[in-house]
């Protein structure tokens, strides 16, 4: 009887076991890499879908038309509207101390319509240390008013809703103030408030900390309502104007 080689039975035994492992290490690796990349793909496409979608909120890109008046306030005094007058994206001025919000493209329209997207169409700055822009130079935080130490605030004023029962819609109304009343008060992150509705209004202010600011001049209210009412309606991006760029002559 032949004898047989037991360097050659190691040899067997070794490849019976490279070739019984080798598919079922790969079939163990192979599973989890499979689902990375199917993890890694679904959060790809979640992203992709929530940057190219149009908010659902308003304003609508195309159908809501706003308008909003708005006004610088130093100290005691109001100063004259942002000279500016680009539109990239749809929420500017026509240096007539309105917001006109009617957005072109989905980066200002929904919960993306917010005061930065106006401010950076007018070229100006509104932070908790200074108020800047073109037509009203830079007033600064901590600057004397009247002998008084100065922050910077923003108000927003909401109209008041005349058949509500507390709304003294039994009184008769003067003049356009009298239908307005200061809904919130922003000491920082001013860029971040939203634009919530057609006919509210803002005052930025750089006043002492305690001092009640007031509600943009009646003429601008009543700019933002003839335009609200179909007067002043635009028709297009303008993109054509520097936000530094003085106000046309004549």
């Amino acid at each position: 009887m032949a004898k047989s080689n037991p360097s050659k039975k190691v040899q067997r035994a070794a490849r019976t076991t490279a070739s019984s492992k080798g598919p079922r290490e790969r079939r163990e690796l192979g599973f989890p890499l499979a689902l990375v990349v199917v993890v890694i793909l679904g959060v790809a496409l979640v992203a992709f879908a929530r940057s190219s979608r149009s908010p659902a909120a308003s304003p609508r890109v195309g159908n809501d038309h706003w308008h909003s008046a708005y006004a610088i306030y130093d100290c005691d005094r109001f100063l004259p509207a942002f000279t500016s007058s680009a539109d990239p994206d749809g929420i500017h001025s026509h240096q007539d101390g309105v917001v006109h919000i009617h957005p072109w493209n989905s980066s200002a329209a929904g919960d993306r319509a917010d005061l930065d997207v106006f401010f950076e169409a007018m070229g100006a700055r509104i932070t908790d240390d200074e108020i800047s822009g073109p037509g009203i130079g830079v007033l600064e935080a901590g600057s004397d008013c009247n002998g008084e130490p100065t922050v910077i605030k923003a108000v927003r004023f909401t109209r008041i809703d005349l058949d509500a029962d507390d709304a003294g819609s039994d009184e008769p109304v003067n003049a356009l103030g009298e239908l307005y009343e200061a809904t919130d008060t922003y000491t920082d992150d001013f860029g971040d408030v939203r634009l919530l509705g057609d006919l509210e209004a803002f005052t930025f202010a750089r006043v002492p900390v305690g001092a009640e600011i007031p509600l943009p001049p009646e003429d601008r209210l009543q700019t933002a309502l003839a335009a609200s009412a179909g007067n002043l309606i635009s028709s297009g991006p303008l993109t054509d104007l520097d936000p530094t760029d003085a106000p046309p002559e004549g």
